[in-house]
């Protein structure tokens, strides 16, 4: 992809970000500037802007009372068809640095970069140098394979990591503080691991089967040993055909697999009518924003009590 020529092999882009003229609207008038930490407050603090929610915390997690975090997409919102608005621009305009996932999951972004031009804003990929899985479908939305490499906590540490170190980076005399807090997280993700272990464990091996909306967990089912038997829809924004479906229903009733997962930010019509024609319930799973204003680890306990309910 011709804008993906802005990133260098550190996984840094020298975003050009300006305030061209819709962006004095913004400034004259009420917008909406993004997610913004809880906890974001003083003046000599790093501002630094986040693509998704789920992102929110680990920078928290790590940059404690030194930095001011905000994320562009809003919670329930789908990352993968967001459309950013001119206060988008103007956030990140306003940041320091920004951390985007990358893997092609935010295509997006492309917009603000190709439309813009003044001041450059650092902005790093925190999947950089991760092995991705490769989609099976070659009309896959992501050719550089399944962006969603968080929802495994192996990938997460390494995501923490490089926030650590591009913090540390941008602000050398919070190093220090940086590494202590990054470490005490990274213990937190650790723990978090075992515990998932365990009770992923308790599910009986022939039910640790996933049928999921949209193939967001790749990652978090390798990790865990789970089989995944199939998605709803190949991708957001893709209907999948008739005869998708149906063989899809039929692989359900084939390897008895008891729930679809589905997730908040899609319109659930299509998997309520899928899980009933297949007789089976719905569970939910969230992938790019904790639920009720929860951090990453909020986020990945509660998926594992959905899934041992839904499978045990």
């Amino acid at each position: 992809m011709e804008w993906m020529r802005w990133i260098d092999r550190r996984g840094r882009w020298p975003v050009v970000v300006a305030l061209i003229a819709a962006l004095l609207l913004v400034a004259c008038g009420p917008g909406r500037t993004g997610t913004r930490s809880p906890a974001a407050g003083e003046d000599d603090a790093l501002r630094v802007v986040v693509s998704l929610p789920v992102f929110i915390s680990m920078v928290e997690a790590v940059g404690g009372e030194r930095v001011d975090v905000t994320a562009l997409v809003p919670p329930g919102a789908d990352p993968h068809t967001y459309q950013p608005t001119p206060a988008d621009a103007k956030t990140v305009a306003d940041a320091d640095l920004v951390f985007v996932n990358g893997a092609g999951l935010e295509e997006w972004l492309r917009g603000l970069i190709e439309s813009a031009g003044g001041k450059q804003v650092p902005v790093y990929e925190l999947a950089q140098g991760l092995t991705t899985i490769q989609e099976d479908d070659p009309d896959h939305e992501h050719p550089e394979g399944n962006p969603h490499l968080w929802l495994d906590p192996t990938n997460a540490i390494a995501y923490v990591r490089q926030i650590e170190q591009r913090l540390s980076e941008h602000d050398p005399d919070g190093a220090g503080v940086y590494r202590a807090n990054a470490d005490g997280y990274i213990a937190e993700i650790e723990a978090f691991d075992q515990w998932a272990r365990e009770q992923i464990a308790t599910i009986p091996p022939e039910r640790r089967t996933l049928v999921t909306y949209h193939d967001a967990f790749p990652y978090f089912a390798a990790h865990y040993g789970l089989k995944l038997v199939g998605v709803v829809v190949p991708s957001p924004g893709r209907e999948p055909a008739p005869r998708d479906l149906a063989r899809l229903v039929d692989e359900i009733r084939a390897q008895q697999v008891p729930v679809l997962f589905v997730e908040p930010q899609f319109n659930p019509k299509l998997a309520d009518r899928l899980a009933q024609e297949a007789g089976i319930t719905t569970q939910v799973l969230y992938s790019e924003t904790p639920p009720e204003s929860g951090g990453y680890l909020e986020m990945m306990r509660t998926n594992v009590e959905h899934v041992v309910e839904g499978l045990g």
